[in-house]
C-alpha cells in the first residue's frame, strides 16, 4: 500500500518547529557523510520557459529516501492564472527493500522546507538580537520564510516589498493576523533593506533587487529566490561585503548566479564561499564572529531537505490517520 499526503494532509501534519529540527539533524548527518545527495538533474523546457528539476537523495540515520519532482514556470502567475510558479511531487521509498511508501504534494513540502531553512540560517548566522526583517517577494515561500523566522529571533517588524502591491498588501494583511507581527509594504526596495537585521529573497527576479551598499553592520541575508546561474537577485556589492555561506558548496558554484556572476567577473574568488551550513550546525566551521559582520547564506535547494521533511510527514501522517492508502497492484 502506498500512502498518498495532498497539500491539506501535510498542512495538518507539518509544524514550521518540527521541520527546523528535522532539518537541523539532516544537515548534521551531511555533513558527518551519513547521507547521498546528488547533484540536482536539470532541463530547461525553453518553448514554455519552464525548469524541471530531479533531486534524489539518502539520509541513514533517519532512514529516508526519496525523490522531488520539481518545476518552476514563471509564467504561470500571468498566463496560467490557477497555477503556481512551482509545483512538486515526491515519492518516499523503503530504503532496506526500496518499496514505494508515500506519493506526496511537494509544494507544500518545498516551502515548509524552504521556509525551515532560512529559519535554521538565521538560528546560527543572524545577531540574536535581530528583530527586524526586509523580504523581497509575497509568494508561499515567503510565509514560511516569517513563520520560521519568527520560531528563531524576536521578530517585531516586517518591511515586504513586491512588484506586485496588491500581492504584497495581502501578503501583510493575512501574516499580520496569523503572526500579530507587524507587516509594512515598502514603496522601493532600499526601504526594505537600509534598516532591516536581516533580509530575505524569495522572489524571482532575474536581476538583483536591492542596492547591497545599502546593506548596514550587521545585517544577516537568506538568500532563496533565484538559482540559476546566469540569474541573480543579489548584486556584487552585496556578495563582496559578505561572509557567504552555502547549503552544498559544489551545487552552489555550479547554479547559483548569485555567486557565479561575480566570481566570473573578479570580484570575487571561489574561496569566498566560507562554509556549509552542515559545517555550521557540527562546528567544525565559523559563522558569524563579530556583530558587525555582513552574512550570507546563498541556498539552491537539496534533495535532503525534501527527503527529511517528506520522512517526516510520512511519520506524523501515520501517527495521527492521515492520507490516503492505495494499492498499485
Amino acid at each position: 500500500m502506498v500512502l498518498i499526503l495532498s497539500r491539506s494532509d501535510l498542512e495538518h501534519v507539518l509544524n514550521i518547529r518540527e521541520v527546523i529540527d528535522v532539518l537541523e539533524q539532516a544537515f548534521k548527518e551531511y555533513a558527518m557523510g551519513k547521507t547521498i545527495a546528488p547533484t540536482r538533474l536539470s532541463l530547461l523546457v525553453q518553448k514554455y520557459e519552464g525548469w524541471l528539476g530531479i533531486m534524489p537523495a539518502y539520509i541513514e540515520e533517519l532512514g529516508a529516501l526519496s525523490t522531488k519532482l520539481v518545476t518552476v514556470y514563471g509564467k504561470n502567475p500571468t498566463m496560467n492564472k490557477n497555477l503556481p510558479t512551482t509545483m512538486a511531487s515526491i515519492i518516499l521509498n523503503d530504503p532496506e527493500t526500496g518499496q514505494a511508501l508515500s506519493f506526496m504534494d511537494g509544494g507544500l513540502i518545498t516551502a515548509m522546507r524552504t521556509g525551515a531553512l532560512g529559519g535554521l540560517a538565521a538560528k546560527i548566522l543572524s545577531r540574536k538580537d535581530a528583530r527586524t526583517v526586509g523580504i523581497f517577494g509575497a509568494g508561499i515561500q515567503a510565509r514560511t520564510q516569517i513563520l520560521a523566522l519568527e520560531e528563531v529571533r524576536d521578530i517585531t517588524l516586517v518591511r515586504v516589498f513586491d512588484p506586485f502591491t496588491d500581492r504584497a498588501k495581502k501578503f501583510a494583511r493575512e501574516m499580520n493576523e496569523r503572526t500579530g507581527i507587524e507587516f509594512q509594504v515598502c514603496d522601493s526596495s532600499s526601504d526594505a533593506v537600509k534598516e532591516s537585521d536581516i533580509v530575505v529573497t524569495v522572489s524571482t527576479s532575474k536581476e538583483p533587487v536591492f542596492d547591497g551598499g545599502l546593506l548596514r553592520e550587521g545585517t544577516h541575508i537568506n538568500a532563496f529566490g533565484n538559482f540559476k546561474p546566469t540569474e541573480r537577485e543579489l548584486d556584487d556589492e552585496c556578495v563582496r561585503r559578505s561572509k557567504v555561506f552555502v547549503d552544498q558548496r559544489e551545487a552552489a558554484l555550479d547554479e547559483a548566479g548569485d555567486l557565479i556572476i561575480p566570481i566570473e567577473s573578479g570580484v570575487i574568488t571561489r574561496e569566498h564561499v566560507l562554509a556549509e551550513l552542515g559545517e555550521l550546525v557540527i562546528g567544525s566551521k565559523n559563522g558569524r564572529i563579530h556583530g558587525s559582520d555582513i552574512t550570507l547564506f546563498k541556498s539552491v535547494g537539496l534533495g535532503i531537505q525534501d527527503c527529511a521533511t517528506a520522512s517526516l510527514a510520512y511519520r506524523r501522517a501515520l501517527e495521527t490517520g492521515r492520507g490516503t492508502q492505495i494499492s498499485l497492484d
